[in-house]
């Protein structure tokens, strides 16, 4: 039995020329389902005192941020951010974001779900 595999080009190609509406449908479906599933896997690897980015989040004024993990609760992270992250979210001009003038990295009150970080090696 040969081990033949498809390449994502070929996989893409076979999509673009012959794919239904109703195709496209479950495809759309299955791509969701590998994105849930890649988040579970990321958020697997966020711990205490790692590196990492928020990614895939409303407010997305956080999105690309980067910090460090301080603490780890029910599904959800402390994020303190490095001193680039806590200067840009303190012009972000949000009203939601208050960012005191004095500290070169902050730490706010909400908490990030772990599926929305990734570690950063």
């Amino acid at each position: 039995m040969s081990d033949s595999r498809l390449t994502l080009p070929e996989v893409t190609a076979h999509i673009a020329a012959h794919a239904s509406g109703a195709d496209l449908t479950r495809i759309g479906e299955v791509v969701k389902e590998r994105r849930k599933a890649l988040a579970t896997m990321a958020a697997a690897r966020v711990t205490v005192g790692a590196e990492v980015e928020i990614a895939n989040i409303s407010p997305t004024y956080y999105t690309g941020k980067r910090g460090t993990v301080e603490a780890i609760e029910r599904g959800a992270a402390r994020v303190k951010f490095n001193a680039e992250s806590t200067n840009e979210l303190r012009f972000a001009r949000s009203r939601k974001i208050s960012v005191p003038d004095c500290v070169a990295e902050w730490t706010p009150l909400a908490m990030f779900p772990l599926t929305c970080l990734r570690v950063i090696d």
